[in-house]
């Protein structure tokens, strides 16, 4: 019941903004996954995409600290998944666990608003943690639908993803407050790596202005910027990509888009911080009602000329070492 309550309260809020004609035409589609945000000591059944049940449980929160900035270095849970006990790590480059007959992950922690830079709220999560639960035989995401959205390796160059900490060495001055990067900054070579979009859509912001009907969706700053281009999906998820030293003439607020279509060009504009890379996030309508980040990592199942996923080829090329 509590899922279904969250997942209705998503559905209202989704509805809310979005203009009546997209509203009334398509409801949003679910993705494979089912997201619950739990307090400690808090348990939900949920329906997975396949249609079977599965009961959860948030039995602790456990959370590392560093003794000089106090930054969040790692986040555990310890969790119960129909009577049987599991502990996750949370974030930071960790993948869904398969366990008592699901595949399960928590993308964040509360403690994570701690501290931390408060320009937006990245998560929308009010409660203790937040797990996402796919069947044990599931694809993390739909392959057919996504595709890696800059023309390059991953891991080509450096990156940030899944709330790893930033400005944690108290070198600014005055110190700031700590930003968890919760989106995924993707480094490359600026001016030469086409940057693509990665799922099929709509164009709702570009260079700044946002189309008609959308000017309260998620972005990042009114409207977006200069450099951003926003695309909405079928899950009715905004898709951010940001820095880009240019826009195609062809991206413009109102175009429908597919997954591989050239969006722009790697860059650093805005506020990149001078470091040439594509920011990438994915804003998705989150159990709490809020807005909050799609944790990006457990899709990147891109294949390689060989058949393998990038994960999967990271795993070997790391074993061989």
């Amino acid at each position: 019941m509590r899922c279904l309550i969250q997942s209705l309260t998503c559905w209202l809020t989704l509805h809310t903004l979005l203009p009546a004609s997209a509203a009334e035409s398509t409801s949003p589609a679910l993705p494979l996954f089912r997201a619950v945000d739990l307090d400690r000591g808090e348990a939900a059944q949920t329906t997975l995409s396949n249609g079977k049940k599965a009961n959860v449980k948030l039995l602790d929160v456990d959370e590392t600290r560093d003794a000089i900035r106090s930054a969040v270095r790692l986040a555990r849970v310890s969790v119960e998944v129909d009577g049987r006990k599991l502990t996750l790590d949370s974030g930071n480059y960790r993948l869904p666990v398969t366990f008592a007959g699901v595949q399960i992950d928590c993308p964040v922690t509360k403690g994570y608003y701690v501290n931390c830079d408060p320009f937006e709220d990245s998560w929308g999560l009010q409660k203790d943690a937040r797990l996402r639960i796919w069947p044990a035989n599931s694809p993390w995401f739909e392959r057919e639908k996504f595709t890696y959205p800059a023309r390059q390796r991953w891991f080509a160059t450096q990156t940030q993803i899944g709330n790893e900490p930033a400005y944690v060495d108290g070198g600014d001055c005055p110190p700031r407050k700590i930003y968890y990067h919760s989106g995924n900054d993707i480094g490359g070579c600026e001016g030469f790596v086409d940057v693509v979009s990665a799922c099929d859509g709509l164009v709702v912001s570009a260079r700044g202005k946002a189309m008609e009907g959308y000017t309260n969706a998620p972005f990042y700053k009114p409207h977006g910027d200069y450099d951003y281009v926003y695309v909405l999906d079928e899950h009715g998820w905004f898709y951010r990509y940001a820095h880009l030293q240019s826009i195609d003439d062809g991206v413009q607020p109102g175009k429908k888009i597919k997954a591989g279509e050239k969006i722009g060009v790697l860059g650093k504009e805005g506020s990149s911080g001078g470091w040439a890379h594509l920011h990438f996030d994915i804003k998705a309508l989150q159990p709490s009602g809020r807005w909050g980040i799609q944790d990006y990592i457990a899709r990147v199942e891109r294949t390689n000329e060989r058949g393998e996923t990038a994960v999967a080829r990271l795993a070997i090329e790391v074993a061989a070492r």
